[in-house]
């Protein structure tokens, strides 16, 4: 016999094996692309899409302007990049790397110092040392000196939101009369943000 049906009204779905669970259905319709979702105790929820371990986008932005930055407070680098998560669950990586130059007439048993903050908005997410780096002037015959590196940034991120999300690297100096400079000759920096799904 076969029975047709436009429409089933339940609270409940189980299998007609005998002690099979008897699963709960959630109260909501949830949103677009969410998953249905066990607790392993027969209640079913809905979720975000996002399966966990997975690089769900990938966002790159270069900078490369020469601009010198001679700043005892943390100021912007102009290196920043924005991604918008799909999911508030999921967490970003961010990952680059910044060329860095200090050129100054150096004044001996002087120690100068500088470095890096990762901000994102206006929140400070990776705090920094004004003596990350740093290059001590000890000769009295010395009176110029250039120090050039790269700097790597690596930090993994909750923002909890599904908002487009702007990411910044700040630097300072703990001695303004270093010369601190980036993107000397216009070398390009580099800042890389994976939404990761968890």
């Amino acid at each position: 016999r076969r029975y047709i049906m436009s429409k089933i009204i339940a609270n409940q779905i189980q299998h007609t094996q005998n002690g099979a669970t008897a699963f709960t259905l959630p109260t909501n319709d949830g949103s677009a692309n969410q998953l249905l979702k066990t607790d392993g105790s027969g209640a079913l929820s809905f979720v975000d899409s996002a399966v966990g371990g997975k690089i769900l986008q990938v966002v790159q932005n270069s900078f490369s302007t020469q601009t010198a930055l001679n700043s005892a407070s943390y100021i912007d680098t102009g290196l920043t990049a924005t991604i918008t998560p799909s999911a508030t669950s999921s967490k970003v990586l961010i990952f680059g790397f910044i060329p860095v130059n200090t050129s100054h007439f150096a004044t001996p048993y002087r120690v100068y110092g500088w470095g890096f903050n990762i901000v994102r908005g206006s929140t400070e997410i990776k705090s920094g040392s004004s003596t990350l780096y740093y290059q001590a002037i000890n000769d009295s015959d010395i009176n110029y000196t250039v120090f050039a590196r790269p700097h790597h940034f690596e930090y993994l991120d909750s923002p909890n939101t599904t908002s487009a999300t702007t990411y910044k690297i700040q630097a300072k100096e703990n001695d303004v009369t270093a010369g601190l400079t980036i993107c000397s000759n216009s070398v390009t920096a580099e800042m890389i943000l994976l939404e990761v799904g968890v």
